[in-house]
């Protein structure tokens, strides 16, 4: 693992039990992919980190630019020798000292990389069964939309969709709106018409999220972004998916008793693959 620019044994202990993360929360990350040696879409990953990072008043080092993020990534990969599609956090997390108080706002970073079992986005040919998590509605506040290190709704949501036997479980927010899955954005297509919950809803602003609406009006989609979206909308729906930086498209079959055709979401997957891997994939990918 990579640790403020020095690299430790996986298995090796760096991080204290006063650690602010562990401690409180303290924190944030993001799971980027990353393939060869290069992350991907890392402009928008730290778009979203510098901007999560100063709403929680954590310092922004002077050298910690996007030129660094790419250069230590690659040199991450390297070390690791991960060449194909591989998975990268990076935590982010007040350093230590303090109580609630915190002492310092000063910073520190983790790296870890974590090969894929497929390469590029792979496209599940298997939809998803989904149900909606009700036992727990995530607040709708202006730290709903980070990617931070208290992650106990989607834990929780996690272990009922096991429970049950479902692949996810979409969350809803204290209005009784859908707003997201336990690690993804979701989606809906009517017609030629996609529609995802407005982040005000209290989403996450993932960066597969953003990427994928670009691509879909790019493809000539009416995209409405600004939803709210009611669960009675999944009975008027022709398709639902899900997206993520790890995955990137996964379309769902079925949620309760209704299911979903897949023909918007695969071809938007098709774009997305030729988008990002542009110099792996020849005009004859399929997905």
């Amino acid at each position: 693992m990579w640790y403020n620019g020095q690299f430790f044994s996986g298995n090796q202990p760096v991080l204290g039990v006063d650690n602010r993360s562990f401690a409180y929360g303290d924190g944030l990350f993001e799971t980027i992919h990353a393939y060869g040696t290069q992350g991907k879409h890392l402009n928008l990953h730290y778009d979203r980190l510098i901007k999560s990072m100063k709403l929680l008043n954590l310092e922004v080092p002077a050298f910690f630019t996007l030129e660094f993020m790419d250069r230590e990534i690659t040199r991450l990969l390297n070390k690791n020798r991960h060449f194909q599609s591989t998975r990268v956090r990076l935590s982010v997390f007040r350093d230590d000292g303090g109580f609630y108080t915190p002492a310092t706002n000063a910073i520190s970073i983790v790296m870890q990389s974590t090969p894929l079992a497929e390469n590029f986005y792979p496209y599940n040919q298997k939809g998803l069964i989904v149900d909606i998590f009700t036992e727990i509605k995530k607040p709708n506040n202006l730290f709903s939309s980070l990617k931070s290190s208290n992650a106990l709704i989607y834990v929780m949501a996690s272990i009922h969709k096991e429970s049950i036997g479902v692949d996810d479980c979409l969350l809803i927010n204290e209005q009784n709106r859908l707003i997201e899955a336990t690690s993804s954005n979701l989606f809906l297509v009517i017609g030629n018409q996609i529609y995802t919950p407005c982040l005000s809803e209290g989403c996450v602003d993932g960066v597969m999220r953003r990427l994928v609406i670009q691509l879909a009006v790019d493809s000539g989609h009416k995209v409405y972004h600004q939803t709210q979206i009611d669960t009675d909308m999944l009975n008027k729906a022709d398709e639902l998916f899900l997206t993520n930086a790890i995955f990137g498209i996964k379309w769902i079959v079925g949620i309760r008793h209704k299911r979903y055709f897949n023909t918007a979401s695969r071809k938007l997957s098709q774009i997305l693959n030729h988008h990002t891997f542009s110099d792996q994939f020849s005009d004859g990918f399929s997905g």
